[in-house]
C-alpha cells in the first residue's frame, strides 16, 4: 500500500534507494573482475586448443563430407577476404606514395619561388642602400657648406641650403623605411618558406612511413595468401564448431576440447556483455536518483529556511514495488567467487531481473511518479 512520509523522510528514502542501486553496482563490479581474469585464462586455453587442432585438419578428408565442405568454404571465404585486403592495400600504397611525391614537389616549388624572390630583393636592397649613401653624402656636403659660411650668413642666410638639407633628410628617412620594408619582406618570406618546408617535410615523412607500413603488410599477404587463407579459415571454422563431429583418435580429442572451450568462451563473452549492460543501467539509475535527491533536498532547505508548513509526501505502491528489487538483486549477484565460474547462470539471473523489474518503461514510470509525489506535496504551500 502507499506510504506517506514527511519531506525529510522522503529525502532519506530516495537516498537509500540510490545507495542500494550503487551497492548492486559494486557487487556486479566484483563479478566483472572475476570474469575478466577467468576469461583471460580461458581465452588462452581456447587459443592453444585451436592451435593444436588446426594441423590435424590439414586434409579436410579426415572430416565427414558435409563438414569437410564447410571447412573448404570457410578457407575460400578467407582467401577472398585476403584478396580484397590486398587490392585495398595496393590502392592505399599508391595514394600514400602520391601524397609523399606531392609534398616533395611542393617543397621544390617553394624553394624555386624563394630563389626567384632573392635576387629581386637583393637588387632592391642594394639600390636603396646606394640611394641612402648618396643622400647622406649630399647632406654632409650641405652641412659643411653651411658651417663654412660666415657667422652672419649662418645665422641669417643659407636658407636654400638648409631647406634642401631638410628635404634630403626627409628623403633619407623615407629611403630607410623602404629599406626596412625590403628586409622585412625577405625575413617574412624566409619564415614562410621555413614553416612551409617543415610542414611539407612532415607530410612527406608521414606519407612515406605509412606507405612503407602498408607495403610491408601487402608484401606479407601476397607472399603468404595460401597459408593465411588456410590458417585463418581453419581457425574460424574451429571457432564456430558447436558439436563434436563423428571422427576418431587424436582429432576427436582435439575437437572435443575445442567445442567445450567454444562454449565456455561464448558464455564468458555473454557474461561480460551482461555485466556491461547492467553496470550502465545501474549507473544511469543511481545518477538519476542522485539528481532527484538534490532537487528534493533543495525543497527541504526552503521548508526549513522559511519555516514553511511541513510537507507530507505520498509514495505510491508502484515506486515502493520498484525499489523492493534491490535486496533481491544484490543477493542474486553477491557471491562473485561462485558466479565468476558460472557466467551463464549470472547472465540468466541478471537478465531476468532487468527484463522483469528494471525495464526502460518501469524506470521512467518510477521517476515520473517520484516527481509527481513531490510536486503534489508542495501544493500545500499554495
Amino acid at each position: 500500500m502507499p506510504k506517506t512520509m514527511d519531506l525529510a523522510g522522503f529525502c532519506a528514502f530516495v537516498g537509500e534507494q540510490c545507495k542500494a542501486a550503487q551497492q548492486v553496482y559494486a557487487e556486479i563490479e566484483e563479478v566483472q573482475f572475476q570474469f575478466n581474469e577467468i576469461y583471460r585464462q580461458r581465452l588462452e586455453a581456447w587459443q592453444r586448443a585451436l592451435a593444436a587442432a588446426a594441423p590435424l585438419l590439414s586434409s579436410p578428408e579426415v572430416l565427414p563430407p558435409e563438414l569437410a565442405q564447410s571447412l573448404l568454404e570457410k578457407i575460400e571465404e578467407e582467401r577472398n577476404r585476403l584478396a580484397a585486403e590486398i587490392a585495398s592495400l595496393q590502392q592505399q600504397v599508391s595514394e600514400k606514395r602520391a601524397q609523399a611525391d606531392s609534398a616533395a614537389a611542393q617543397a621544390r616549388d617553394e624553394l624555386v619561388a624563394l630563389r626567384k624572390m632573392n635576387p629581386r630583393l637583393d637588387a632592391d636592397e642594394e639600390r636603396i642602400k646606394a640611394q641612402c649613401a648618396g643622400l647622406r653624402a649630399e647632406i654632409d656636403r650641405l652641412s659643411r657648406e653651411i658651417e663654412g659660411s660666415g657667422l652672419i650668413r649662418r645665422l641669417f642666410g643659407c636658407r636654400r641650403q638648409r631647406r634642401r638639407r631638410e628635404e634630403l633628410r626627409t628623403e633619407l628617412t623615407a629611403a630607410g623605411a623602404q629599406l626596412r620594408r625590403v628586409r622585412e619582406e625577405w625575413a617574412a618570406a624566409k619564415r614562410r618558406y621555413e614553416s612551409e618546408q617543415t610542414r611539407l617535410h612532415q607530410m612527406w615523412e608521414q606519407a612515406s612511413v605509412e606507405a612503407a607500413n602498408l607495403q610491408s603488410r601487402l608484401d606479407y599477404l601476397q607472399g603468404n595468401i595460401d597459408h593465411l587463407a588456410r590458417q585463418n579459415g581453419t581457425g574460424q571454422w574451429l571457432a564456430g564448431l558447436r558439436a563434436v563431429p563423428e571422427v576418431t583418435g587424436p582429432l576427436r580429442a582435439a575437437l572435443t576440447q575445442v567445442v567445450e572451450l567454444n562454449q565456455v568462451k561464448a558464455e564468458y563473452e555473454e557474461g561480460l556483455r551482461t555485466v556491461s549492460e547492467a553496470l550502465g543501467l545501474l549507473k544511469g539509475l543511481a545518477d538519476g536518483l542522485g539528481r532527484f535527491l538534490k532537487s528534493a533536498d533543495k525543497v527541504l532547505e526552503e521548508q526549513e529556511q522559511y519555516n514553511l508548513p511541513r510537507l507530507r509526501v505520498r509514495v505510491t505502491d508502484a515506486v515502493l514495488e520498484f525499489h523492493s528489487v534491490w535486496p533481491f538483486f544484490r543477493a542474486q549477484v553477491k557471491d562473485e567467487k561462485v558466479l565468476g565460474t558460472h557466467p551463464a547462470e549470472f547472465s540468466k539471473r541478471v537478465r531476468a531481473i532487468i527484463t522483469d523489474r528494471l525495464g526502460d518503461a518501469a524506470i521512467a514510470s518510477m521517476f515520473e511518479s517520484l516527481g509527481n509525489s513531490l510536486t503534489e506535496a508542495t501544493k500545500a504551500w499554495g
